[in-house]
């Protein structure tokens, strides 16, 4: 049953509208919720002590609320802390890695998106920030977040293989299947380049960019700098012109 916007307390709360919750995903929802704020707040008040929070539960809704602790953290460091948390989930939405969430908090982040996966609709699983604002954390951040926990390092490089599955939500992006295994490589294009990128669709191309790699080694993204189309196949000469060529003919 969803909260009652009215009836929140807590400086940070989150809030699961579901009938039925079972013991597991009850458990799972209050371990993440709280080790992501405990992670926020060691970045957000590095000084104060990061499990201070006292929990409050809202009968008849299935919320876990959020508050700190008297004498531990001031107003400015509970403000600071559920802004980040906000900002940050935001972020990874966007398939951005916010600076203020260490891999942990990723992580707790992934796993609060993906409760209740025997739900095939999409679970509304929110956090409130006081009564002010509340964020969907939504299966898209479990993709997103999951693919930045999978990064290992990242570098200048280039990317080879067919430009399929254009995806305008949130980034700009193509997936980049190699021609030889068939492995997807997310494509990062900006406005300027959506044309260029449009133009080759289902054909392949070289990518330039910054690559980033999984700790398999594998490419994971790229983030284009420059498309470079391979030749189409009628403007590439056959094994009779080339010989003609060669021979000077």
């Amino acid at each position: 049953m969803a909260i009652d916007a009215n009836e929140i307390t807590s400086e940070i709360t989150l809030e699961f509208d579901e009938e039925v919750i079972s013991i597991a995903d009850f458990k799972a929802a209050f371990d993440n919720f709280t080790g992501l704020v405990k992670e926020v707040s060691k970045y957000a008040a590095p000084s104060r002590n990061a499990s201070a929070w006292v929990v409050n539960f809202y009968p008849g809704s299935a919320a876990i609320g959020l508050a700190g602790m008297k004498g531990e953290f001031s107003r400015e460091d509970t403000n600071s802390v559920r802004a980040l948390l906000l900002h940050g989930l935001k972020a990874i939405a966007q398939g951005i890695r916010p600076p203020q969430f260490n891999d942990k908090a990723i992580e707790y982040s992934k796993n609060l998106a993906s409760l209740f996966k025997s739900n095939k609709a999409e679970p509304a699983v929110r956090v409130w920030s006081r009564r002010d604002e509340s964020l969907t954390v939504s299966r898209e951040i479990a993709d997103h977040a999951s693919e930045m926990l999978s990064v290992s390092y990242e570098e200048d490089g280039t990317v080879e293989g067919m430009l399929e599955k254009l995806d305008s939500h949130g980034k700009l992006q193509f997936v980049i299947y190699d021609v030889i295994d068939n492995h997807p490589v997310k494509c990062e294009v900006n406005e300027q380049q959506l044309e260029q990128a449009c133009g080759n669709f289902r054909k392949r191309v070289e990518v330039i960019g910054i690559v980033r790699y999984g700790k398999d080694g594998m490419p994971v993204s790229i983030k284009a700098s420059r498309i470079v189309p391979f030749p189409d196949k009628s403007n590439i000469p056959t094994i009779q012109q080339m010989r003609s060529l060669l021979s000077g003919a």
